[in-house]
């Protein structure tokens, strides 16, 4: 019963958040439509992006500390720690996006073939956060207040990915700067996956700046793992 409340938590938190921020929106400061889409639509599909990313990151962080004991197993390989944790949070991102698309066929928006292109975004979502689960969760062991310093950036990262406001509504020179976080480019793409029906090889430029970005943070990860994994039962 305890797993099954858990397992349901998992799933009702993140709506329950998208629901009250459709609400302050949608009936407090009146923002009924975007794009000529209902801003519940537009909302959840920005807000299911940020979401799984945020919750993936700050749960891998800790993930070699949270199964500290694994590591004085022989031939047990820490490195699957954060990958078991991205497999899960992915597991529990699938049952949300089946509610959401239930959500936007009953306001009327209905499945195409653009909608398939949310597996490429959560493949490239996967392979960031797996860099930088590697690498929060190595120095995490060395400097636990680093998931303070996550969760302070995942804040700011809320506000500058357009999850509840659209690009038109800001100084072009100021979306540029906001371009360069690659949760814009996951939010952006997941509402053009289901909204927009915009292929993701049309932002060139989005596209290449994103794969730089996590082809970095992949290797850094790496290297940081494995400097660190020989230290980590001396820290425990």
């Amino acid at each position: 019963m305890k797993n099954l409340l858990g397992f349901s938590w998992a799933v009702i938190e993140p709506l329950a958040m998208m629901l009250i921020l459709w609400i302050v929106f949608s009936f407090i400061y009146h923002r009924h439509d975007r794009d000529g889409y209902p801003f519940i639509a537009f909302l959840l599909c920005g807000m299911v992006a940020y979401d799984f990313f945020n919750k993936t990151i700050n749960q891998a962080t800790r993930s070699i500390q949270t199964f500290s004991f694994l590591i004085k197993q022989v031939n047990f390989r820490i490195a699957i720690l954060p990958i078991i944790i991205i497999l899960s949070e992915l597991f529990l991102h699938f049952i949300i996006l089946v509610i959401v698309a239930v959500i936007l066929f009953f306001n009327h928006i209905y499945p195409s073939v653009y909608w398939l292109q949310v597996f490429y975004y959560l493949f490239a979502s996967s392979v960031l956060l797996l860099g930088l689960s590697w690498l929060t969760s190595s120095i995490h062991l060395f400097f636990p207040d680093i998931y303070v310093i996550i969760s302070i950036v995942m804040r700011l990262l809320f506000f500058m990915s357009p999850i509840f406001w659209n690009p038109s509504m800001l100084d072009p020179s100021i979306i540029k700067i906001f371009r360069l976080s690659p949760l814009y480019y996951l939010v952006e793409g997941y509402r053009n996956c289901f909204l927009y029906k915009i292929p993701f090889w049309q932002d060139v430029r989005g596209t290449v700046s994103f794969w730089c970005f996590t082809l970095f943070f992949l290797l850094a990860g790496v290297f940081v793992f494995k400097k660190l994994r020989p230290q980590f039962a001396d820290v425990i």
